[in-house]
């Protein structure tokens, strides 16, 4: 790496490197400071004055003329521990505005498609990591049908059977409608309650942690994940709304 680019890595930028490797070579004036360092005429001012307010040049007068200089190199250590000190106050300074800025934003949604039974395991691969934190106690489900695919029918099962259940997460379901294969095996899975409500719609939708899941199973079934506390909740208070409709 050449010694430009070491300076550079220690916060300087590629015009003061270069003109300060070219001030090491001893007193210079400007027009001998552009031809060894290659940088502009017209900016090499510019530089010298913030190497001088770095501490790193210094220019003397001679005979009504302008000489510039380099500092002695060690001088590197305080131009670094300086930035070191602007940094710290940057930090305390973004720690002191952070929970304002909390205070001002507005939420983001999050929304990610998955696709197809491995974009479905994909997707409750995620959830069961958020199983494994412990936060999320419980799974809603609204617009369940048996009318789909049957390996999807299966795959449910098996989950609500073994993997929900490990993690201690309580389920409830409302059919859409009742007295098939899979109404009655969904509604032996462990920790499950389930309810029915005669009603047409196109997708089931899942309230899971952060997380409202709208699925839909016709082709190609797709799964749409929403993160949004607002969605959220909008989502479970209409849930429990119709849960209760059914005692």
């Amino acid at each position: 790496m050449e010694l430009a680019e070491k300076l550079e890595k220690i916060g300087l930028t590629r015009g003061e490197a270069k003109v300060y490797l070219a001030l090491l070579t001893g007193k210079s004036t400007k027009s001998q400071i552009v031809k060894n360092s290659g940088i502009s005429s017209s900016v090499v001012y510019e530089i010298l004055e913030k190497l001088i307010k770095k501490g790193l040049a210094s220019f003397v007068v001679l005979e009504g003329k302008k000489y510039f200089q380099a500092c002695n190199p060690e001088k590197l250590f305080e131009f670094i521990k300086k930035e070191k000190e602007i940094i710290k106050k940057k930090e305390n300074l973004a720690k002191e505005i952070i929970p304002l800025l909390k205070q001002r934003k507005t939420e983001f949604l999050f929304a990610s498609v998955y696709q197809g039974l491995e974009g479905l395991k994909s997707l409750l691969n995620e959830v069961e990591g958020e199983f494994e934190k412990g936060k999320i106690k419980e799974w809603l489900a609204i617009g369940i049908t048996a009318y789909k695919n049957q390996a999807f029918n299966r795959f449910w099962i098996k989950w609500h059977s073994k993997v929900r259940p490990k993690y201690k997460v309580k389920a409830k379901f409302i059919f859409s409608e009742k007295n098939t294969d899979y109404f009655k095996a969904l509604s032996k899975t462990p920790l499950s309650k389930v309810k029915y409500i005669k009603m047409k719609n196109p997708s089931c939708i899942t309230i899971v942690g952060e997380r409202v899941l709208i699925m839909k199973y016709t082709t190609p079934p797709s799964f749409i994940s929403l993160k949004s506390k607002e969605i959220k909740k909008t989502f479970e208070e209409i849930f429990r709304i119709l849960w209760n409709l059914r005692k």
